[in-house]
């Protein structure tokens, strides 16, 4: 039998120590230590060796350095190091967010490095507790120093207080971090620039710029210098509220400050505050001022000018810029080509959105943003189609997968260009395979459904989101009460809202508006005004829709009065009535026969409350006119209609036609209907029932004024009307000759029935009015057979 091959010997000691000085990889001469330990235990590595690798570690692989750590009790010569080697350790736990391995090390550190921590670990230990946001046990650990660790007290110095000012303002206790600043003086502790930049930027962050900027002030007269830090600070908060004003106040004294300059951050957040404030050509000076100051504009500089112009519209300028950047020789990170093909889609140029879109396939960049935004716009701009060759591109994607912001845009989109089904159906398939979707997926379903009066769909879209445990939020209840009060299904609105408050959903003012509209719509008024109690009640303040909807409910109730009373409350509300308000009253007073007091109402309108009425206001009130005989009036109406440059549309012609018919005005009633369609306005069943009234009324009050009376009157209207309705029906033939493919009636024997038979009349407009695709309706078949 073979003797056993002994071990190979251990590399020498100096090749081990060679090793662990030159190896690149800082895991790797961690693992030749482990060896020169474990193999040569009373060998002492050198303490400079020692300490070069722990700083290697702990500026690259902080989570390698407990092995460090726990190596160094092993060696039979331990080596000692001052406190410069904790904070080494101690800082690198905290930069890594490792406050737990950073308490393990300062316990123990006399046994593992050799020293006793001094005040700089003490910090070291705290801001690693506040970079970790675990703010209570930074408190506490603060509280410590009175008495100290390892039966030392320690004072806290400057960078303490400095490191508790950045947890006070990092928590949102501004209030403490400013009680805390103004007793660092008292506690002989002089603050420096760090001190005053930290409550700097608190102060900003929380909405107090003015005492921000008090700070920045005072600081020379207490001989700090700010520099570009402080600054910078007081800059991002500016912009953060929208303050331009402030912003530029701050950008000038830091110009003009002889101890300080910007730095490459000072300019990015002028360029995006700016851009996001739409002042581009002042961001455009900055611009050029960055440029000339010899800072290079990198990736994401340029970034935030293309976003910003992209972002305002003006696609076609971060596009010049995007050529800059080319031309710079910049990397072109997939966020550019995200901005530019948001910008162009929100522009509807979607096709250079997606010739971005290619570059971004050729480049190899693209991923579940750039799906989801192109997506999106193509959608908005109804390109159902082309939105499924994209998801095929998705699904043959091995680096990106749908999220929930791809189905919640995918759903969204269909449903918006009413594809509702096949929106629900997806939405069934991502629950099926397990995907995630979030309240907007389904929110969105419910929406569209409620919209097309399926509330049986939404309900059951809502009882499957509880299901998957997706939380409803306000959009969805509001969706669901705004559908069932659509349907007259109040019981159910009101439901839902009942659920909605259990499921601990605080209802919106758009819950409450939607709620009272659908109750006073259903003529339950005192439930609305129990639920407009309720809102105030819960601190809600009433909006012009609020009132609104109470108004026209109190009206439809016929209770003028009240709603006068609640009208006359707006103005004190600090409420402006816009024009629908102004109409709902209008309305309201013509439809209880107050039509002067309307009249009044529109006169204020252009008048005192400079607030210009719509086609609608006229509409309404010169019906009114016509409802009460005032002829005149109402013809001035018309008047200023043209006057303002307003169209007239259907609705205003069927009241002008039905007005002059029931002032026995009917040639001018049925002329009105030819000038209709001249203008290319399709009548309605409405204006058919209003000439068929009329020619009945007429016809039966020249009958009852006897033979020789019917003859005289009765022949000058009839002519006209024939020469009218001939000339209707030549104009009907010739629209049918247009707009399809049917022969031209021959309606030229209105013109003979008519010398017969006067219902022979209505059946000749019937006729006239058919081929613009019209057909009367019931009532209007009711009078035919009434009258034959």
């Amino acid at each position: 039998m073979p003797a056993a091959r002994p071990d190979p010997e251990p590399p020498p000691i100096h090749r081990l120590l060679e090793l662990i000085k030159s190896e690149p990889d800082p895991a790797a001469a961690l693992g030749h230590l482990e060896f020169l330990v474990s193999t040569r235990p009373a060998f002492p590595p050198p303490q400079p060796l020692l300490f070069h690798l722990l700083r290697r570690l702990a500026t690259s692989s902080p989570s390698l350095l407990p092995r460090l750590l726990n190596l160094l009790p092993r060696m039979r010569h331990r080596p000692r190091f001052s406190e410069s080697a904790a904070l080494v350790v101690l800082s690198a736990f905290s930069r890594a967010l490792m406050p737990d391995a950073a308490l393990a090390a300062f316990r123990d550190l006399p046994s593992l490095l050799g020293c006793n921590p001094g005040v700089r670990s003490h910090n070291a230990l705290l801001d690693a507790f506040v970079r970790s946001r675990r703010f209570s046990e930074a408190d506490a650990f603060f509280a410590s120093f009175s008495h100290g660790a390892f039966g030392r007290r320690l004072a806290p110095n400057l960078q303490t207080y400095n490191i508790i000012l950045r947890s006070l303002c990092a928590r949102g206790d501004v209030d403490r971090a400013v009680s805390l600043f103004g007793s660092l003086r008292r506690r002989g502790v002089a603050p420096d620039r760090v001190t005053y930049s930290t409550l700097m930027s608190g102060l900003a962050k929380h909405n107090q710029l003015g005492h921000a900027v008090d700070l920045l002030d005072e600081m020379p007269n207490y001989g700090v210098q700010p520099d570009a830090v402080c600054y910078n600070a007081l800059l991002s908060g500016c912009f953060k509220t929208g303050d331009l004003e402030k912003a530029m106040r701050v950008w000038e004294l830091l110009l003009k400050d002889p101890g300080a300059s910007p730095n490459h951050a000072t300019y990015k957040v002028m360029l995006d505050g700016l851009c996001k404030l739409g002042r581009f050509k002042q961001a455009g000076e900055v611009w050029n001022r960055m440029v000339a100051n010899n800072h290079k504009p990198d990736t994401a500089t340029y970034g935030i000018l293309i976003h910003g112009l992209c972002q305002c519209g003006d696609a076609d300028g971060a596009a010049r810029v995007f050529s800059d950047m080319v031309k710079a020789g910049l990397v072109l990170d997939v966020a550019i080509y995200n901005s530019l093909i948001k910008g162009f889609c929100q522009v509807g140029r979607v096709g250079t959105a997606w010739k971005f879109w290619d570059s971004t396939g050729c480049t190899g960049i693209r991923n579940i943003t750039t799906y989801n935004i192109m997506m999106k716009g193509l959608l908005d701009s109804g390109m159902v189609d082309e939105v499924k060759e994209l998801l095929v591109q998705l699904e043959n994607d091995a680096s990106s997968s749908p999220d929930k912001v791809t189905f919640g845009t995918l759903i969204h989109g269909l449903c918006k260009n009413g594809f509702a089904n096949r929106a629900f159906e997806i939405l069934e398939e991502a629950r099926s395979s397990g995907k995630e979707l979030d309240a907007f997926s389904y929110s969105s379903m419910i929406n569209r459904f409620c919209k097309d009066g399926r509330t049986d769909d939404a309900i059951k879209v809502y009882e499957n989101m509880i299901n998957d445990g997706c939380k409803p939020n306000p959009h969805v209840y509001n969706a669901l009460i705004s559908g069932f009060c659509q349907a007259c299904k109040i019981s159910d609105a009101v439901k839902i809202y009942n659920e909605m408050a259990s499921n601990g959903c605080s209802p919106t003012i758009i819950t409450y508006n939607t709620l009272i509209d659908g109750l006073c719509k259903a003529e339950k008024y005192q439930e609305a005004l129990s639920f407009t109690r309720e809102m105030v009640g819960k601190g809600f303040t009433p909006d012009i829709r609020t009132y609104g909807s109470l108004i026209r409910g109190l009206c439809q109730d016929k209770k003028i009065d009240d709603a006068l009373a609640i009208w006359n409350q707006i103005p004190d509300k600090g409420l402006r009535a816009d024009v629908m308000m102004h109409n709902i009253l209008i309305h309201g007073l013509c439809s209880a026969g107050k039509v002067d007091e309307a009249s009044r109402l529109y006169l204020e309108m252009k008048g005192t409350k400079n607030c210009s009425p719509n086609l609608v206001t006229y509409n309404t009130l010169m019906d009114g006119f016509y409802e009460t005989g005032s002829i005149d009036k109402a013809a001035s109406l018309w008047t200023a209609i043209l006057d303002d440059g307003l169209k007239p549309d259907i609705i205003t012609y069927n009241i002008r036609i039905k007005g002059l018919c029931s002032c026995n005005r009917i040639p001018e009633g049925v002329l009105l209907l030819d000038e209709v369609l001249a203008s290319g306005i399709i009548p309605t069943a409405i204006t058919w029932n209003i000439l068929v009234r009329a020619v009945i009324t007429i016809e039966e009050k020249l009958r009852t004024q006897g033979a020789g009376g019917f003859h005289v009157l009765d022949s000058g209207f009839r002519w006209r009307e024939i020469l009218l309705v001939d000339d209707l029906s030549n104009q009907a033939n010739e629209y049918q000759t247009q707009s399809s493919n049917l022969p031209p009636l021959n309606l030229r024997r209105c013109k003979d029935s008519i010398r017969n038979c006067k219902p022979d009349l209505l059946k000749g407009l019937h006729l006239a009015v058919e081929p613009l695709k019209y057909l009367p309706d019931e009532t209007s078949e009711f009078f035919i057979r009434l009258r034959q």
